[in-house]
């Protein structure tokens, strides 16, 4: 387990003086990086709950000092000293603070990687978080741990490029997740390195074609005839490497695409189901509502009270700097 007492005399209040309280829009986090950010970084010694809550970041939290107590989706996380819990964009989560501790909480705009290839591949994507321990990722624990570490000293540190350095240490622990995890699904560890690099090479081409074609109503048995595996062998395959069936990994990539779309004013609710690849507004509706919490009127009514918000919106829950770090 590592030194929790790494903490290297940094400055933790200069770099956040900018934060003036928490915008809330019913249960969804808005505007938590700095301006003209993409990156905010928090030594949290807080003994408060943080109530449900969502937002666009990923967030990873390493307890330094004390554990933590994390409901995400509804599932608990009893994060100890040491441990990373990463925690996906968009997804519901609940914090409980123990009587004493401190903890690192890490903000990333994640995004954009999703233009990055094989993104859609890392098997944690899909997953609503990862829960790294010194046990579950022995191979890449350290080097994971120690490019966290790196990260918090350049944010802190505010050093030249800061954003750059964080965000390559940032894809290095992704890359050491996604090869770890990859190595420990059977169709990988059972297959020779020909078959491996063939089999990888048609899943993540799979997931380019479905990020092309979602729109279109695609079946199964188009898929799996494109992959070039038998129906049977693809459905296998495809729950084993993403966690995911087929057709909930289709639903979630048209629920991201509506999302978008529903940011844009001139859309109305059917257009924006049509385009995602919904058959109808009914299905769409009934669909997103599950998956999100809400109805797409109620998702576009937060977006653009986020957008244009009123002084009452932008004072919704007042959470000063000293109450976050030391």
């Amino acid at each position: 387990m590592k030194n929790k007492k790494e903490n290297l005399n940094l400055d933790f209040y200069h770099q956040n003086t900018d934060f003036r309280n928490r915008v809330m829009v019913a249960e969804k986090e808005n505007s938590i990086f700095p301006k003209d950010a993409s990156v905010r970084i928090w030594y949290n010694v807080q003994t408060s709950d943080y109530l449900p809550h969502w937002h666009d970041a990923m967030e990873v939290i390493i307890p330094i000092e004390n554990y933590y107590d994390v409901e995400i989706d509804n599932k608990p996380h009893h994060v100890l000293p040491g441990e990373i819990l990463m925690i996906s964009p968009r997804k519901m989560h609940h914090l409980h603070a123990p009587k004493s501790g401190a903890r690192f909480v890490c903000l990333f705009n994640v995004d954009f990687f999703s233009q990055v290839k094989d993104y859609t591949g890392m098997l944690f994507v899909k997953d609503s978080c990862i829960h790294i321990t010194p046990e579950t990722y022995a191979p890449v624990y350290s080097e994971i741990y120690d490019l966290f570490t790196q990260i918090w000293n350049e944010y802190f540190q505010n050093t030249e490029f800061y954003e750059f350095a964080i965000y390559a240490n940032l894809l290095q622990a992704f890359t050491l997740l996604a090869r770890c995890q990859l190595n420990q699904i059977h169709l990988f560890t059972e297959s020779s390195p020909n078959k491996r690099r063939d089999y990888f090479a048609r899943l993540n081409g799979v997931l380019e074609y479905i990020d092309n074609h979602y729109t279109e109503d695609l079946t199964l048995d188009e898929v799996a005839a494109y992959s070039g595996f038998s129906k049977f062998h693809f459905t296998r395959l495809f729950k084993e490497y993403m966690n995911s069936t087929f057709y909930d990994y289709l639903i979630g990539r048209r629920i991201k695409a509506s999302e978008i779309l529903l940011s844009q004013n001139d859309l109305s609710i059917t257009d924006v189901a049509l385009q995602a690849g919904f058959s109808s507004i009914s299905t769409f509706n009934r669909t997103f509502k599950a998956k999100k919490g809400c109805t797409p009127g109620e998702y576009r009514a937060l977006f653009r009270k986020n957008k244009y918000g009123s002084h009452e919106n932008n004072l919704a829950i007042e959470d000063q700097v000293a109450t976050r770090i030391i």
